[in-house]
């Protein structure tokens, strides 16, 4: 029996209203950090029990690829001994333990070419990528927290080692100068 966690489960609960499914896979990678990159396919089929998410677990081998680099369309990750996770093998190789909000900027920047969810998601080589996006992956990949990644956001930004593009949503897009 895998043993899911309350903060993770109130977490899943409080955004149950709107969560797509790989945004649940996103939450519990993010929030549920155990041993290796990744989630235990057990661990999915737990928190989808806990939460009564309504996912059909056999239909998530038609979202899973073994590529090892981005790919449009909500995709998940086979990273090997079973473990899934929303973000492909080198994205985990290259930032998992490097600690620079740099890096994960750059990793997005570079693979990614198509919306991740809604069109406020879209990385673009104009208008680069929106900071949710880089928070999201920084958390979930890189293990870094989201006060951290923010103020490193504003230093990149003091520094002017970014650019920003205002958004008509809270959050601008950047990208790497």
């Amino acid at each position: 029996m895998t043993d899911v966690r309350e903060e993770v489960v109130e977490e899943l609960d409080s955004h149950s209203e709107t969560l797509t499914f790989p945004e649940f896979v996103q939450t519990i990678e993010a929030h549920h950090r155990d041993e290796g990159r990744g989630i235990d396919r057990d661990l999915l089929a737990a928190y989808a029990d806990a939460v009564y998410f309504d996912v059909d677990l056999d239909a998530v081998d038609e979202r899973v690829t073994d590529s090892e680099e981005w790919e449009e369309g909500g995709r998940l990750y086979d990273l090997g001994d079973g473990r899934l996770s929303a973000y492909p093998a080198d994205w985990h190789e290259s930032i998992s333990d490097s600690g620079d909000i740099r890096d994960v900027i750059a990793v997005i920047q570079d693979e990614v070419t198509e919306a991740e969810g809604d069109q406020r998601e879209a990385v673009t080589e104009e208008r680069g990528v929106p900071q949710p996006k880089v928070l999201r992956v920084a958390q979930t990949v890189a293990g870094i927290d989201n006060e951290t990644a923010r103020e490193r956001i504003k230093e990149l930004r003091e520094n002017d080692e970014i650019e920003e593009f205002a958004s008509q949503h809270r959050d601008p897009t950047i990208r790497l100068r």
